[in-house]
């Protein structure tokens, strides 16, 4: 066999792989509705609205609850001052806790981080199928309050070695 015969036939070979895997892929999202989830729901399909800073600003003098979605560590270095702390991972831990407070606000915020909008657009979503009616996420980060005019709190460590 010759070679171009036989890049001939790799490239037929690829080509048929190729086009299998699309039929198949479009076969199984016919089949299957929900297809692939490759971006979560909380982000894909939000019951939340996202908020700009002017606006969460705007919120805020209106008595808004801040809900800081960001780790525990992260949380006890800075937050927005006022925050409540309620990260993803601890609502279960937490949130009957917050509860009475966030029953009484006329809006809940919550902020997270600026490389992901993930943890901050899951606590959104969880507080949405709790039954609250205006639940914002931050466009940005906590950076993005502090270049607003937000009071920041800055969390020295005590005890911290020079």
């Amino acid at each position: 066999m010759s070679i171009s015969r036989r890049k001939s036939s790799l490239w037929r070979a690829c080509l048929a792989t190729l086009v299998l895997a699309v039929v198949g892929g479009f076969l199984f999202n016919w089949l299957m509705p929900q297809g692939v989830g490759f971006i979560p729901p909380e982000v894909a399909k939000p019951l939340w609205k996202a908020i700009a800073p002017a606006q969460a600003k705007e919120l805020k003098e209106q008595g808004a609850v801040f809900l800081d979605a960001r780790e525990a560590g992260d949380y006890g270095k800075a937050r927005l001052r006022g925050a409540l702390k309620l990260p993803a991972g601890e609502i279960d831990k937490l949130y009957r806790f917050l509860e009475p407070t966030l029953k009484q606000a006329p809006a809940l915020v919550v902020y997270g981080q600026s490389t992901s909008r993930f943890p901050a657009a899951y606590l959104a979503q969880h507080l949405k199928r709790q039954g609250y009616e205006k639940v914002y996420v931050l466009e940005g980060c906590l950076d993005t309050l502090r270049g607003q005019g937000f009071d920041i709190q800055e969390i020295k460590r005590q005890g911290a070695s020079s």
